[in-house]
């Protein structure tokens, strides 16, 4: 984990928050979108992935700079004066930063490194490899090694998890189960199955546990000793929530310039650079489920890879033109020697070696629009009215 894998996310969403936001709990585990079977939360088939997302490598784009966003929009309103809701920063606990530690660890340890002296019980997070039969016969997406489960979270069909509780790491059991009527594989609802479960391992419950040579090893001698590397987890939940404040004051600033601005049309230019930086994101984030983008899209968004990029590049271009609005009636460009000073501060801020190294992530001229972007929601908090939620 490096903080450095947060900035590429940072620059492609600069001003396209709303379009890209929140999926609830998507990050989680237990809600992974790529659980199959035996998970009874497995997403709906949809068939042979659409060949409308294109490349784009061909594709004409522009910069904001390029672009006299006035003849596109007219303002119909004020950006002064706007009353702002902002969730205050989270602050970072000590179960937190135990928690992030825990589960790096858990991920990838060694079997022997967990807890194997004593049963499973409900709470525990486990190791464990499964293979499932019906009629003596493997089933299509019944069989996975080096899987994580929490005992109690039904995240698996009815059976799976109680016919765990008990079992001792390093033994295998066999589950005689039934799928549920309603469960979407036809082929499988209502029939009677029997897995083969070997438990590995327990995860370790606490922090105090962690062996320093294990760290050491997993980590391939970049943190020594559970405390520097607790040290890490802090730091780096720190900058989370920064980053996460952050993106909570450009949500607020643009919920709250909505109707303020209004659009003619659209520069096909712009909206293409965009829809490029979005589809590199959500391929980025669909190959984390291990999932095709158009299966991703249908999941979380309900549409196909070409509707939403579609949509959300539209609706970040018109956010990004209106912080460069803003910016060019307030005078609030970025200079080059500005640029350059930001650029180096970013760099430092990120634990990157070097502005080279931070550009290999972004051109100067992405890097230029997401500092403006900054600089006008400062300019309308500074000249707003912000009540924390």
């Amino acid at each position: 984990m490096k903080k450095t894998a947060m900035i590429l996310s940072a620059l492609l969403f600069a001003g396209v928050l709303t379009a890209c936001g929140s999926k609830g709990e998507s990050s989680s585990a237990d809600s992974n979108p790529a659980d199959n079977i035996p998970s009874t939360e497995a997403p709906e088939e949809t068939g042979t992935p659409s060949a409308d997302v294109e490349e784009n490598n061909n594709t004409e784009t522009a910069y904001l700079k390029d672009i006299t966003v006035e003849d596109y929009m007219t303002l119909e309103g004020e950006y002064m004066g706007l009353t702002l809701y902002i969730p205050a920063r989270a602050e970072v606990t000590d179960e937190e930063v135990e928690q992030l530690a825990l589960t790096v660890y858990n991920s990838a340890m060694p079997a022997e490194a967990g807890i194997v002296d004593r049963a499973v019980v409900v709470g525990d997070t486990i190791n464990l490899d499964y293979s499932g039969k019906k009629d003596g016969v493997a089933f299509a997406g019944g069989t996975a090694q080096n899987q994580q489960l929490t005992i109690g979270s039904g995240r698996f069909i009815d059976g799976f998890e109680d016919g765990l509780v008990g079992v001792m790491p390093g033994e295998t059991v066999d589950l005689n189960l039934t799928f549920p009527d309603y469960y979407d594989n036809s082929e499988l609802a209502g029939q009677e199955v029997v897995f083969t479960v070997t438990v590995n391992y327990i995860h370790l419950t606490s922090a105090s546990d962690m062996q320093d040579e294990v760290l050491a090893d997993l980590t391939g001698g970049e943190y020594e000793s559970v405390d520097t590397f607790l040290e890490y987890c802090r730091e780096y939940l720190e900058y989370e929530a920064d980053y996460d404040y952050m993106i909570a004051k450009e949500d607020a600033v643009i919920a709250a310039l909505d109707g303020v601005f209004s659009f003619s049309d659209v520069p096909e230019t712009l909206q293409n650079r965009y829809k490029e930086n979005i589809r590199i994101s959500l391929e980025n984030e669909a190959w984390q489920y291990g999932l095709d983008i158009d299966i991703y899209c249908y999941y979380f968004y309900q549409v196909d890879a070409a509707t939403y990029l579609d949509y959300a590049s539209e609706i970040s271009a018109q956010q990004s033109m209106m912080f460069q609005f803003i910016a060019n009636r307030e005078g609030l460009g970025i200079s080059e020697e500005e640029l350059d000073e930001s650029l180096q501060r970013f760099a430092e801020e990120n634990g990157v070696g070097s502005v080279d190294e931070l550009l290999l992530t972004g051109d100067k001229e992405n890097f230029r629009e997401y500092f403006l972007f900054e600089k006008v929601v400062d300019f309308i908090i500074e000249n707003g009215y912000v009540t924390e939620v």
